[in-house]
């Protein structure tokens, strides 16, 4: 066990390459590709229509909704989509890096030299599927939370010239 926090903390500056090299589409050498989309779609994509819809908020109505829905869609394509994705792409495609250094490849229990008994023999695999599901239920537990959070500080209004019944029910 202690061989393996030695091996992870000597193979992080590899792990980084790796990294630089996977945001790297055209393998050009140019691993800030990778950050510059994530900007590129963080702007116009999410705070360009967040802005937009909070100053539009009040005075018109369909364009703020527009522009919250074009963000929230923004929002949960890299939550439940993109972020997922890259992590699975990551992981397969660099596994013979991150396999017993980084993410241990096995688990189990030294009976004598000569026999090991297995407990998880892909545990890698198990990991990286693990990571994935975390992700996923927290990117359901953020999205509910900003739903809530939306809802409480945006109160729905009524329509100018219409009232509120006294009653609920139709009549």
């Amino acid at each position: 066990m202690l061989e393996w926090f030695g091996e992870f903390f000597s193979a992080l500056p590899e792990v980084g390459r790796a990294l630089y090299q996977f945001s790297d589409p055209g393998n050009l050498g140019r691993g800030w590709i990778g950050g510059a989309i994530l900007l590129l779609w963080g702007g116009p994509l999410l705070a360009l229509p967040l802005w937009i819809a909070k100053k539009t908020y009040g005075t018109h109505e369909w364009v703020s909704a527009t522009m919250g829905v074009i963000a929230a869609s923004s929002f949960l394509w890299w939550v439940h989509g993109v972020i997922p994705h890259g992590w699975i792409q990551f992981v397969e495609s660099n596994e013979n890096l991150l396999s017993g250094r980084v993410i241990p490849a096995s688990a189990g229990i030294d009976i004598s030299e000569d026999y090991r008994l297995d407990i998880a023999s892909n545990l890698y695999g198990v990991i990286a599927d693990s990571v994935i599901a975390l992700l996923m239920i927290a990117g359901i537990v953020v999205s509910l939370w900003l739903v809530l959070r939306v809802q409480k500080s945006l109160p729905k209004t009524l329509a100018p010239g219409e009232s509120k019944p006294e009653s609920g029910g139709y009549k």
